[in-house]
């Protein structure tokens, strides 16, 4: 069992959801699409991508810092993302964590 780092050179966030239904994707779309665009850029953040892995809808944003990634988090567009959360997904998952190396899709996602 390895130890969880607390600290890296980046902090990567990758977030995930399961949209209870296709019906739900107009209404992801009209809450997530600017608040990627936010994220994309935001000061502090180096990366901002999405993919999908077993059906799950994903982001995942690379950080100089987590305080810089909670600066994002906490406002904007994101906010009013995550208040629809619970009517669009079945399913939502949140990971963070510090690398030294600028991850690439599959490896943020094999941390996930």
């Amino acid at each position: 069992m390895s130890a969880i780092a607390t600290s890296g050179t980046y902090y990567v966030s990758v977030t995930s959801l399961l949209l209870k239904s296709f019906l739900m994707a107009p209404k992801f779309m009209y809450y997530t699409s600017p608040a990627f665009r936010e994220a994309a850029v935001a000061p502090g953040n180096l990366l901002c991508t999405t993919a999908g892995y077993n059906g799950l809808q994903m982001t995942i944003t690379v950080w100089e810092s987590k305080d810089k990634m909670r600066e994002y988090y906490m406002g904007g567009a994101h906010a009013a993302a995550m208040k629809q959360l619970k009517s669009i997904s079945s399913y939502a998952k949140i990971h963070g964590y510090f690398t030294d190396e600028m991850p690439t899709d599959a490896s943020a996602i094999e941390e996930w």
